[in-house]
């Protein structure tokens, strides 16, 4: 133990209410959900910082509500990843799925969180990116004027200039709204881990219609754990415009102009993220190209 260190200071607020009260008073507090990040963090417990001040969320019922109809469904931030697959996996996004089977086992996902997943610092998870290919929207709580105000926003508005998620000073995340999408073409990809390498790792999460031989609002991120999202409304674009399936030249020019954008957000990707990019990029290309090559003539 380190000397004089001292034991955290803990705050249980009940409800929404009693949670802007304590932000208030205490506004430079660690908040804690699931805790699953914060106690895998170099030098975590016990902590150098005296007398520090922790907000448990788990004791507010609204974070951990679950409501869903016919097109959306509605998590609060407490909902952990294990719940999402058990209550919604029959009607969910497969890219969503497939993301959060790669996160962990049962053992992290029973206790990693919606709202955690999304907002850790100076990490970025594989799951804002998921979220940001399938329109997601968070509804953030934040302070103003001593009072607590919410705002939904879609995820993409999160995003930083730096690619990182940025929640406004003294705010939360309370609630997410996913869409059921009938696209079909839906991929997720994480290469290398996002918790042993960061620095080498990356994930990619990918949705789009495959009609005939185009593409119908195609969405792609790029995740680089120590750096942040990479996504931008004319990669997307790029893909539109594209007739499938890709000859090798085509594939070429597509891979060039997806670096443009990836290596402008964040100079410094190691090699073995910039040429897991591109295994990841071919392996899309790929499946999409088998899918343009397998629709019938007639329909052609």
């Amino acid at each position: 133990m380190y000397e004089g260190l001292s034991s955290p200071n803990i705050h249980t607020p009940s409800n929404l209410s009693e949670y802007a009260s304590t932000i208030l008073h205490y506004p430079s507090s660690t908040l804690w959900a699931g805790g699953t990040f914060i106690m895998t963090r170099p030098e975590a417990y016990p902590s150098r910082t005296m007398n520090a001040e922790i907000i448990y969320l788990g004791n507010i019922e609204e974070l951990h509500r679950f409501q869903r109809n016919d097109r959306s469904a509605e998590f609060g931030a407490m909902v952990t990843l294990d719940g999402i697959l058990s209550t919604g996996k029959a009607v969910l996004p497969r890219v969503l799925i497939d993301n959060i089977q790669t996160i962990g086992s049962r053992l992290i996902t029973r206790r990693a969180t919606v709202g955690g997943t999304i907002s850790t610092k100076d990490f970025t998870t594989s799951f804002p990116g998921t979220l940001i290919t399938l329109d997601a929207s968070a509804e953030v709580r934040f302070i103003r004027k001593r009072r607590l105000h919410s705002r939904w926003m879609p995820i993409t508005r999160l995003l930083d200039k730096a690619g990182r998620i940025a929640i406004p000073q003294q705010g939360m995340i309370s609630r997410v709204r996913i869409a059921f999408t009938d696209k079909n073409c839906q991929y997720f990809d994480e290469v290398g881990s996002f918790m042993l390498d960061p620095e080498n790792s990356v994930a990619a999460a990918f949705t789009a219609t495959l009609d005939q031989d185009i593409l119908i609002n195609p969405k792609i991120a790029f995740t680089y754990p120590t750096h942040g999202v990479c996504y931008s409304r004319d990669i997307d674009s790029i893909f539109s415009s594209l007739r499938f399936p890709l000859d090798d030249a085509e594939f070429s020019t597509l891979e060039q102009m997806i670096f443009t954008f990836v290596e402008s957000s964040f100079q410094d990707i190691s090699p073995l993220q910039r040429t897991r990019t591109s295994g990841i990029i071919r392996k899309i290309v790929d499946d999409l190209n088998e899918k343009a090559l397998t629709i019938s003539p007639e329909s052609r």
